[in-house]
């Protein structure tokens, strides 16, 4: 479908994880973490701006290699209380004033390296293809179920009772097919973003007619959150490469 709308990528990257400080600079197969998604979105061919978002300076130069501009997030944005959507509308207003206006904005969380190849174009496609969709976001199929989740009344005794009450199939086959919005790629529209602004809420700045990409693979949506995820996502990527080896592909 050919559009003259503008689209905006931004990769987010927050300084200080308090579960693995300087994760986005951890080396994964000899590379920063950060890296491979900075490489996703500088290969994208809808992307007609890519900024990274993030307080850590150290990044500064790193994305400039990569053909990203470096967008400095105010500490007041940079919080572990900071809401996901709050340094987008920040990075969007700040390319906004410089006379850049883009109709769709896609999020690419840094934290995630694997994403399938052109998948960044397909979500932004989808979104231009469906004139009612407020986003649309890729989404991991979930394997553990809520319905069977067990909550602790009694920390003294370890007693638990069903996290969801009444009556739920024992197999998963008779249950419906749940997802998880994954933060590899999620495309909103612009005026969504900004219509959105003061709602707290998981997911309310994506809009009321969220659509999903399923992941064909689950490790496409594995976030690199704890330092022992670092062995995890370099196993899926070795495994990837040596598919696309055996196919002939790059």
């Amino acid at each position: 479908m050919a559009t003259d709308s503008k689209v905006l990528g931004i990769v987010l990257a927050r300084k200080g994880s308090e579960r693995f400080p300087g994760k986005h600079h951890a080396l994964i197969l000899g590379q920063p973490l950060i890296s491979y998604t900075m490489k996703a979105a500088a290969a994208s061919k809808r992307l007609d701006q890519v900024v990274l978002s993030s307080d850590d300076l150290g990044l500064r130069d790193l994305a400039r290699a990569h053909g990203l501009r470096f967008i400095e997030r105010p500490a007041s944005l940079a919080q572990a209380t900071t809401s996901l959507e709050d340094p987008v509308r920040h990075a969007c207003r700040q390319v906004e004033t410089e006379g850049f206006h883009p109709a769709i904005v896609v999020v690419m969380q840094g934290n995630l390296p694997i994403r399938a190849e052109g998948q960044i174009d397909e979500v932004v496609g989808r979104l231009e293809a469906l004139p009612n969709a407020t986003a649309v976001c890729t989404a991991v199929e979930l394997r553990s179920r809520p319905e069977w989740a067990k909550v602790i009344v009694e920390e003294r005794t370890g007693r638990v009772e069903p996290f969801m009450a009444g009556k739920h199939p024992w197999r998963k086959q008779d249950l419906p097919r749940l997802f998880s919005l994954d933060g590899a790629v999620l495309a909103v529209r612009r005026d969504v973003l900004f219509e959105t602004e003061g709602q707290p809420g998981a997911h309310l700045w994506l809009g009321a007619q969220v659509h999903i990409v399923p992941q064909a693979d689950p490790a496409n949506a594995i976030e690199v959150d704890y330092p022992d995820e670092v062995s995890l996502v370099e196993h899926h990527l070795s495994r990837l490469r040596g598919q696309h080896h055996s196919t002939g592909q790059p």
